[in-house]
């Protein structure tokens, strides 16, 4: 099964302009025609845009299901979003919030198509490093760690300069971007740090980009990432999906 996957942060539908415009949203990820999308800051996290439930238009733009990790109730939830035109077999979120600190969590969808299986983590860790460092414990102890067969973990890991975070996830999967020269997300106008990120598990990766277009630029604070990969069949292998 061969999948084109996109993780980014949308920065609740509020381009460069700071304008509130979830229809440009829609329209970038359509240009980027994911099969996956695992985004990040889906939502409204003040109180400040007209309430609209920014997941399921997103999603019915793309014609996907929704599956939602909510970090802040407000409105219509706020927090990771992954969109799938794939089945989704099994969802969990994991809290990874830290007391005194913003809200976080990471969003394991298990996604399937014919025999193939897929177990997708959706994540956007904190602004310190040491609730980084706390966060990652959750992350690998409960998330990562107690996942078999092929897995891509994706989102904004606020992780500069890269530390802890990046060299632990980095030694479990496989940092699908690094060595790459054009790598860097944030600001989207002019990117100086590289704080998205993709890692992949037993998966094979056809083909990386960060997307610079004019149109993903204009639509939020970090660019897009996009993966192509393959996803081996499993079905005869005697591995079972989470």
């Amino acid at each position: 099964m061969r999948l084109r996957l996109v993780s980014w942060n949308v920065h609740g539908c509020v381009g460069l302009d700071r304008r509130f415009a979830p229809a440009r949203t829609a329209d970038a990820l359509l240009s980027l025609a994911p099969d996956v999308a695992l985004l990040q800051e889906v939502g409204d996290a003040h109180g400040q845009h007209p309430p609209i439930d920014q997941a399921e238009s997103l999603s019915r733009a793309l014609g996907f299901g929704c599956t939602l990790g909510i970090t802040l109730p407000r409105g219509f939830g706020y927090g990771n979003a992954t969109l799938s035109r794939l089945a989704v077999l099994d969802t969990e979120t994991w809290d990874l919030s830290v007391r005194g600190r913003e809200p976080r969590c990471c969003l394991r969808v298990v996604l399937g198509r014919d025999g193939a299986r897929l177990t997708t983590l959706n994540t956007h860790l904190g602004l310190a490093l040491g609730e980084r460092r706390r966060q990652l414990g959750i992350l690998v102890q409960g998330a990562l760690d107690g996942v078999d067969g092929p897995l891509v973990l994706g989102g904004d890991f606020n992780d500069f300069p890269p530390g802890r975070v990046s060299r632990e996830l980095g030694a479990r999967c496989t940092d699908v971007f690094a060595g790459l020269p054009r790598r860097r997300t944030f600001p989207s106008w002019a990117p100086l740090l590289r704080l998205d990120r993709v890692y992949a598990r037993a998966l094979t990766i056809l083909g990386v980009r960060t997307d610079r277009s004019a149109l993903s630029r204009a639509a939020s604070d970090h660019l897009p990432l996009v993966v192509e990969l393959e996803v081996p069949d499993t079905s005869s292998s005697g591995v079972d999906p989470p």
